[in-house]
């Protein structure tokens, strides 16, 4: 952003929400009138020199590096006015002792009491009140007369800004088919040990194999500077008729997993690079007829693979193979989504509404209460914390547990329901969700929804003035765990037949 393009903030355009207890599906996010926003402390490390002896001279030192000491959580301040009639709200909650979610929208020609419409949002997640005070409650003569303002001082775990967001189609010029899957697979780096990088910038798409006569295998579509410039690999240990189901990033390598060959097809990431050298490899070991793969998630080292009549595999190094978790003993129908929260806990989901989660590493793998019903199938899941997972149906609905599994509930947006679908759900925080959805199952319109409240709510994509690019559907979302304002998209585009790659930022 250039500074001709700044809006320099007023503090009076500026509103206090908040969310009592973390953003959630079911907690509302409340406007706080009589409130403000303060100012932000956030103290990110004390920076110490490193020296030795200087051999210039006695008694002179010479810098050689430096040390950076631990950072602080982010702070700021709520103030109140003192009410003569109605509980402290702030007084409450630090009676209360409970995190919260704090959000300062910005704002100019918009009713700043809606949630859901703003410039930009400051967000401070589980913050806790480290100290309440008010201000005197008594005069003893007139030049003490004024208003009593109370103030509480915020610590948060988490900072940062949320703001709409523009979309464009990206790899238009080398997307030919169908893209079934994508992921962000990078990390901020400052440079010192490998490309310097803000987190966001390494994202891998795959697509469906070309038909036809001739036929090519299917490709591998990446972007190593975010979105900038896009490049393409044919995965050609696929054979020309197999398709890919999903790709992750595992231990170092980019891995694509394919039902229609029952294997896993890997290479190294950083063989992925402009000059188009790699070498794809595919590894059956492990992989049994009856439990061919259709998704993979990765936790880092280690990943989740799950496939048909209810077989789960374990994955660390791609060149080894994979190991059965579990053959169909938890359930014994298609698994076609898994996600874990990280190495122990995960969650798969798949066709008749079933539901299977392992707390153990995989070790054990237990089917839980079903969500939907014989006939509806499930196509993703997302699991935020050990307790709250969610779910997208076939049948166009959205649905949520709080307990893990045991009772379900139902989150209706603009637009569930019906023929429609849910093909994707992701989170880039606790609190701002994305989700995938399509108002038919084939030439459908495909749509992608917002939320910035832990899915309490939903605003449909993109929050500025214009459309998404035009899509039969979105089939895969991946956002930047470091950037919440960074949303990529694939899926097939409104011909029917091309594949198309969407870019979402501020």
């Amino acid at each position: 952003m250039s500074n001709g393009n700044l809006t320099p903030l007023q503090t009076g355009f500026t509103r206090v929400f908040l969310i009592e207890n973390r953003a959630g599906p079911t907690r509302v996010p409340v406007y706080m009138g009589c409130m403000r926003a303060g100012g932000i402390d956030w103290s990110l490390g004390t920076i110490s020199k490193i020296e030795c002896p200087s051999p210039k001279g006695y008694d002179k030192f010479e810098e050689k590096g430096k040390s950076k000491g631990e950072a602080d959580r982010p702070s700021t301040s709520v103030v109140g006015r003192y009410a003569a009639d109605l509980e402290s709200e702030l007084l409450r909650l630090a009676r209360i002792g409970c995190s919260f979610d704090l959000q300062f929208h910005i704002g100019i020609c918009t009713d700043p009491t809606l949630f859901n419409t703003f410039q930009k949002a400051v967000v401070w997640e589980e913050a806790d009140l480290t100290s309440y005070g008010a201000d005197d409650l008594g005069a003893l003569e007139q030049s003490e007369r004024n208003a009593v303002n109370e103030t509480g001082e915020i610590s948060a775990r988490e900072l940062y800004e949320i703001l709409p967001l523009d979309f464009a189609e990206v790899a238009g010029d080398i997307i030919t088919n169908e893209i079934v899957d994508v992921v962000v697979c990078d990390s901020v780096s400052c440079g010192e040990c490998e490309t310097q990088s803000d987190g966001c910038q390494r994202v891998y798409a795959v697509s469906l194999a070309a038909g036809g006569s001739p036929g090519t295998p299917a490709d591998v579509v990446y972007t190593l500077d975010g979105a900038a410039n896009w490049n393409t690999s044919e995965v050609d240990s696929l054979g020309i008729a197999e398709d890919p189901d999903a790709l992750a990033c595992v231990s170092g390598y980019v891995v694509v997993v394919s039902n229609d060959s029952c294997s896993l097809h890997y290479v190294l990431q950083n063989e992925l690079d402009t000059v188009g050298d790699e070498l794809w490899v595919e590894n059956i070991l492990g992989f049994v007829a009856a439990g061919c793969p259709n998704d993979i998630w990765s936790v880092g080292n280690y990943a989740f693979i799950v496939g048909n009549n209810g077989y789960i595999y374990g994955l660390s190094d791609p060149t080894a193979g994979v190991t059965v978790l579990d053959a169909g003993a938890a359930t014994g129908v298609m698994l076609r989504a898994v996600h874990a929260m990280d190495r122990n806990v995960a969650v798969a989901v798949g066709s008749n509404g079933v539901v299977v989660r392992t707390l153990n590493g995989g070790i054990t793998w237990q089917a839980m209460n079903n969500p939907t019903g014989v006939g509806e199938d499930l196509y993703c899941v997302w699991v935020k914390t050990e307790t709250e997972w969610w779910v997208g149906s076939n049948s166009g609905r959205l649905l949520y547990t709080l307990d893990g599994g045991v009772t379900w509930a139902e989150k209706a947006f603009n637009g569930s329901g019906g023929t429609s679908v849910v093909y994707d759900i992701a989170f880039s925080s606790d609190g701002v969700m994305t989700i995938a959805h399509a108002t038919a199952a084939a030439a459908g319109v495909g749509r992608l929804l917002r939320s910035y409240d832990g899915g309490y709510d939903f605003v449909v994509l993109p929050e500025d003035v214009g459309a998404l690019p035009a899509a039969d559907r979105f089939n895969a979302i991946a956002l930047c765990e470091n950037d919440v304002n960074v949303v990529a998209a694939v899926g097939l585009a409104d011909n029917a037949t091309d594949g198309i790659a969407i870019w979402g930022e501020d």
